[in-house]
């Protein structure tokens, strides 16, 4: 059984946390939030972890949704590197996604769609990790022993994987680093949902609400078509009559797309529905 950071004392965590280190927190949570260009500009998010999180490598997968593979369109930073990585460490990793994705040990995590940050030598012990074909290629090419694997997900959706690398003259992360990462990952994996699944009114401008409604939909477990009608009905203020225009359905599938919603959040009106989510 794996430990992650949720399994070690994240309050005492907290308590260590330096001035310095929340104001890096807050600043890297600001930039995820109010960065249009987010997914284009993932190099310059790694360069800030970076900061934060001293490491040898970075790479930022988003999730394939081809179905084809797990992970597509990496971003690659190195430390020093003047493009962020060299034509060969870019070559090892989609040479990691065509060849070795089906053995890493963190595959399951991704595929249940669960949030996580973890150290890889907490997954599996050293030897198990020196047989596997990525550490002999992929973490050879960038010289590294140590991993933090970080995975994104919302609403039970994986959104991205993310692992950051260190030498064996560096060391393993430690806790208090787990702790960090997941902190930014809880933003990270909501920001990447809500590109993946644009708010049906966002108009491109993010809102306190909207991270509320989208914090509500993934505790009552709601669906994607759900969570557009809660958008309606408590952001838009729309009647049913104009929800069943704009998303072309009939009276019929609203009313069992309600009922639905009113059982998942424990609510049994419109007016209440409202109230948990603007509480």
């Amino acid at each position: 059984m794996y430990v992650s950071y949720s399994q070690e004392e994240p309050q005492e965590y907290m308590k260590k946390l330096e001035q310095r280190e929340w104001a890096f927190i807050d600043d890297i949570v600001y930039y995820i939030y109010n960065n249009d260009d987010f997914i284009e500009e993932r190099k310059t998010f790694l360069s800030f972890i970076n900061q934060l999180i001293p490491n040898n490598f970075a790479v930022f997968h988003l999730a394939d949704r081809t179905g084809d593979h797990l992970l597509s369109d990496p971003v690659i930073f190195v430390p020093g590197e003047e493009n962020g990585a060299t034509v060969e460490q870019i070559e090892t990793i989609h040479r990691y996604i065509d060849k070795y994705e089906e053995e890493d040990f963190g595959k399951w995590i991704m595929l249940v769609g669960k949030r996580d940050v973890y150290r890889e030598s907490d997954l599996i012990d050293d030897e198990d990790i020196r047989s596997t074909g990525y550490f002999n290629d992929t973490y050879a090419t960038f010289n590294i022993k140590y991993s933090m694997q970080i995975i994104s997900a919302y609403n039970k959706e994986f959104q991205a994987a993310i692992v950051l690398g260190r030498s064996e003259e560096a060391g393993d992360f430690t806790g208090k680093e787990l702790y960090m990462m997941e902190l930014i990952n809880k933003h990270l994996s909501l920001k990447l949902y809500k590109l993946s699944h644009r708010a049906p009114s966002d108009g491109g401008v993010y809102t306190h609400l909207d991270e509320r409604i989208y914090e509500m939909a993934e505790e009552c477990a709601l669906t994607k078509r759900e969570t557009e009608v809660v958008f309606k009905v408590v952001k838009d203020s729309m009647t049913n009559e104009e929800i069943c225009s704009d998303l072309c359905i009939t009276s019929h599938t609203l009313n069992k797309h309600l009922s639905n919603i009113y059982m998942k959040c424990d609510v049994n009106s419109r007016v209440a529905l409202i109230h948990k989510a603007l509480s």
